[in-house]
């Protein structure tokens, strides 16, 4: 290698180091120049005053949730308002820029462009100013009212203040308590859809009788709890409650529980939605996807399953077919035992498993409503379900299936005044015999030896 090749490669790793120096030298700087600005216990704030180029906003704690005062009365955002105090309550700067600044204008602090104000109870509070952005990272500089120590924070504190009105503003309009709520009854154009609970089931009243699915019923109670304001459309007076057509409303629910109800009506004007709670005076815009959840389709809420359970909560199991008939249940270990034992046999935990599943998994292609002539039912099972919340607490399912009828099978649930049209497969997974459910014993089992 020639001498000006290692001369030239000598000078880059030279630079290096020193970028390397330099790089570590600043780091020390900086983290030296980190400090402290302002050290107050978020929990004494008991009001806020901000202005930024938004304009002017004014909240008060009251117990322990946040108003907005100014410029209107509404619920405060809780997560707006706890970004404010996690980032200013105790203000952490990146940098000193000067101890004892005189030329604020330099700052942009001469005339801030933010103003946040902290005031606890009998105090006169402190008020934090920020100034111009630093053009290379977006940080600010900034100080407090008393004094002219001059600081730079993060972009992302910067960004707490920045907010508008509407990011300001607590957007859930519809309080409800989904575990409290046991009825819930809605028109949604000219259809009326009433439900209840009864224990853990939920069941459809109108417009036909039928256990719904619970599914179902869960995701519109889950999208009224988390229904949000996309936008405010202003008092609910006659003329906008006509012109964003809540006059005539597309939809109007009403949410019952033990200690009263919540109701909401639902416009549409043109592609948006509009809703008004009971209890509010304002009209919010709500996403198409919230009335969307309320069909018109009483079918798409049934319960397609013959019996709703999990076959690993199964602990006893009656199966009669014709002449053959058997009963097992789970012992004190969890396997199965014949009731009335078959000699050298013993209940296959496959088999058995398989039955139960496609127990379980049986759903109606069609419904039977209405008093009809039954046909004899030639299969008949019952099983006795635990609740795995509480061993203690178990229920009784009965099943009952036809012969077939062409591609088909009638099913019956005797809880239910209805029943079911199931594919005519489902038989061909049921025992004719013991062998079908069962496994040879060990010898050594079955002789003792």
């Amino acid at each position: 290698m020639s001498w000006k090749k290692i001369l030239a490669l000598s000078l880059v790793l030279a630079a290096l180091v020193a970028a390397i120096v330099l790089v570590n030298r600043l780091e020390k700087g900086k983290k030296a120049a980190e400090g402290t600005l302002l050290d107050t216990p978020a929990a004494s704030i008991e009001k806020i005053e901000l202005r930024n180029k938004n304009g002017r906003f004014v909240f008060s704690r009251r117990d322990t949730l946040w108003y907005l005062d100014e410029p209107l009365a509404a619920k405060a955002d809780k997560v707006a308002l706890e970004g404010i105090l996690d980032n200013f309550c105790r203000l952490k700067y990146d940098r000193l820029v000067e101890e004892d600044a005189r030329a604020l204008k330099d700052f942009g602090l001469d005339k801030p462009e933010i103003e946040l104000r902290l005031i606890t109870k009998g105090a006169p509070g402190q008020s934090i100013l920020l100034g111009m952005k630093n053009g290379l990272d977006d940080s600010s500089y900034a100080k407090l009212a008393a004094g002219n120590k001059v600081v730079s924070i993060a972009a992302y504190k910067r960004n707490e203040l920045e907010k508008d009105l509407f990011a300001f503003r607590d957007k859930k309009f519809l309080e409800i308590d989904t575990t409290a709520v046991i009825a819930l009854e809605y028109r949604h154009e000219n259809s009326l859809f009433a439900f209840s609970k009864v224990g853990e089931q939920w069941f459809m009243q109108k417009p036909l009788y039928s256990l719904a699915q619970a599914g179902r019923i869960s995701d519109i109670l889950s999208g009224a709890s988390l229904l949000e304001a996309l936008s405010f459309a202003g008092t609910a007076s006659a003329d906008k409650r006509r012109e964003l057509g809540l006059e005539n409303p597309l939809l109007t629910a009403e949410f019952r529980s033990a200690t009263g109800s919540r109701k909401v009506v639902v416009g549409r004007k043109g592609e948006r939605y509009y809703a008004l709670a009971d209890g509010t005076a304002e009209i919010c815009e709500v996403g198409k996807d919230f009335p969307d959840k309320f069909s018109n389709d009483p079918a798409s809420f049934r319960e397609k399953k013959v019996a709703s359970f999990y076959a690993f909560d199964v602990r006893e199991l009656k199966f009669r077919r014709g002449n053959f008939n058997f009963e097992i249940r789970k012992n004190s270990a969890g396997a199965w035992e014949f009731a009335k034992p078959f000699a050298g046999k013993r209940p296959s935990e496959e088999k058995i498993g398989s039955l139960l599943t496609a127990l379980a998994d049986c759903e109606a292609k069609e419904f039977i409503d209405g008093p009809k002539p039954l046909p004899e039912f030639a299969v008949q099972v019952a099983l006795k379900t635990e609740d795995p919340a509480d061993p203690k607490k178990t229920s009784g399912i009965v099943m009952e299936f036809s012969a077939a009828s062409g591609e088909t099978v009638i099913a019956r649930n005797p809880s239910l005044p209805y029943c079911f049209r199931i594919g005519k497969e489902i038989l061909e997974k049921f025992p004719g015999k013991i062998e079908d459910i069962s496994e040879e014993m060990p010898k050594t089992a079955e002789t003792g030896k």
